[in-house]
């Protein structure tokens, strides 16, 4: 009995981190194929239905929030920290090690350094020490960000190699670049170096913080410095501006690699987002009409087409929009031009077979850009896409550019593939609050691609409506009911009757259970 009590005790004051690899030999191992997990995945989204990509949480805060605010808790860890850099202790570790696991360091770092800083007696060579013992050895992102954020109060030159090994993963870019930028004097140089390693988050993080020092990054910024697997539209202004665009598109010729770079970033301006776009660009009239000059003679694939496209549209808004623009560079006569050059590009005979190429081939971005102008130029690719879903029933994609077709028998031919290749019997699991997000609900997804246009298509899709209305992810279920509401019941039969009846009782989401409830009244069943 006394040996199983202290084999328990044991176990209970066990540090956290014992027996757990630390992310940042995890970071080793993976070299220069930095993926988006890692080793606390599971338990720190434990009982999240979402999870975000990596890096995502802190850089929608960052991008979206205002800062957090000191908390009881907060101020209890600072006092942990300071009390560990005073007099180092494992005791004090394990105790500030307990507690970071469960902060939301993102969201409070600015308040806690700066609590921290007003803490007496603090030996900067103990804070030091065990900063870089969090960074280094921890196993739970919330520790090793703690612990980068730390180093960022020092010269950091001699853990350059720590920051630039946990920066590559998008989680602890922001940190690192924090960091870097705080404590390195070729700080500039560095982040630069990190930029080209990083896709997601990381990349906006490093863009946003990249000085245009040399001509190489300004450069890289024009060429590649763009593109990112969140949003280009975070970084269209900034690569703009600090790569002189108007400057380099402004020359008779351009090599393909700015081109294809000016292509990413117009795209970027032209479509808006949550930064600064072509509207707020000062030099918007320019680098429009430098593009379309250019375009005229390098525009060789649908995303060229896709963007000049693009500007045509932006070029044809109404006068609402051309009103402001008239006093912030725009001319009538630069308008008309430029429409007129976009037009008389569309018109061009090679883009039909150009486009086709496009969505005839494997690669998913091209394909994008092909079904994008194709619906623009009124090019037919319904049948090439259908014959592309055969070979692969669950493509999202597919399912999306087919169901814009206004052919009632091209939706029937769609709804009776889906009827007989979707796992519906997998799909009617039974109602839920699902979100519907992840790979496993791809099905669901297609389900509900088809869905939410079947009001428009009395009595056609009667076993995808049943299955949706069956479906564990909330959305599912509300198409299921909107496609109904688009139906006289004197189309219904028995079983979407009964469906309808029997989801207004066990339904668990309260406003779809009311929509049931108006849909029962308003079909008078």
């Amino acid at each position: 009995m006394m040996k199983t009590m202290l084999i328990f005790f044991n176990k209970a004051v066990r540090p956290l981190w014992e027996g757990r690899p630390s992310i940042y030999s995890f970071m080793l191992e993976q070299g220069e194929s930095v993926g988006g997990s890692l080793p606390d995945d599971e338990e720190f989204w434990s009982g999240s239905k979402l999870r975000w990509v990596a890096g995502g949480l802190d850089g929608a805060f960052g991008h979206h929030a205002g800062p957090g605010q000191m908390t009881d808790e907060t101020r209890e860890l600072v006092h942990l920290l300071a009390k560990q850099a005073r007099k180092p202790k494992n005791s004090i570790r394990k105790a500030l090690y307990a507690k970071l696991v469960k902060t939301d360091i993102g969201s409070k770092i600015d308040a806690i350094l700066d609590e921290l800083r007003k803490q007496p007696g603090i030996q900067p060579d103990a804070l030091f020490q065990e900063a870089r013992w969090l960074a280094e050895n921890g196993a739970h992102r919330n520790v090793v960000k703690f612990g980068i954020a730390l180093l960022g109060l020092f010269q950091n030159e001699q853990v350059k190699e720590l920051l630039l090994t946990l920066g590559r993963h998008d989680e602890f870019t922001l940190y690192a670049a924090v960091a870097i930028r705080n404590g390195m004097e070729d700080s500039n140089q560095v982040l630069f170096e990190l930029a080209k390693h990083v896709h997601g988050w990381g990349k906006i993080h490093l863009v946003e913080r990249l000085e245009p020092a040399t001509e190489e990054i300004k450069d890289w910024l024009l060429r590649q410095g763009c593109q990112n697997s969140v949003m280009n539209e975070y970084l269209a202004c900034i690569c703009v501006r600090n790569g002189g665009l108007r400057e380099a598109l402004s020359a008779n010729s351009v090599n393909s690699a700015l081109f294809n770079g000016a292509t990413d970033i117009m795209e970027a301006l032209l479509n808006g987002g949550p930064a600064e776009d072509i509207d707020d660009y000062e030099y918007g009239p320019q680098v429009v009409s430098d593009y379309v000059r250019l375009a005229r003679e390098m525009g060789s694939s649908a995303k060229h087409l896709s963007v000049v496209l693009s500007i045509r549209d932006f070029l044809a808004q109404d006068e609402k929009n051309w009103s402001r623009r008239m006093s912030e560079g725009w001319t009538e006569q630069l308008r008309t031009d430029n429409r007129d050059a976009c037009e008389s590009m569309m018109a061009e005979a090679k883009w039909v077979s150009i486009v086709m190429d496009a969505v005839r081939t494997g690669d998913p971005s091209d394909r994008y850009y092909g079904a994008a102008c194709a619906d623009k130029l009124g090019v037919d690719i319904w049948d090439t896409l259908y014959g592309q879903l055969a070979a692969d029933p669950l493509q999202d994609f597919h399912f999306f550019q087919l169901m814009k077709s206004n052919d009632p028998n091209r939706i029937r031919q769609l709804v009776q593939f889906a009827t007989e290749h979707l796992p519906l019997q997998h799909i009617a699991a039974g109602p839920g609050d699902e979100m519907g997000f992840g790979q496993e609900y791809t099905a669901h997804r297609n389900l509900d691609t088809i869905l939410q246009s079947l009001d428009q298509y009395e009595g056609i899709g009667v076993e995808l409506i049943l299955t949706g209305l069956n479906s564990p992810v909330t959305r599912n279920r509300n198409m299921a009911i909107k496609a109904l509401e688009g139906w006289p019941v004197a189309s219904w039969d028995d079983r979407l009757i009964e469906a309808v009846n029997h989801l207004s009782q066990i339904e668990p989401d309260d406003s779809v259970k009311e929509r049931v409830h108006k849909l029962q009244e308003g079909k008078g069943l």
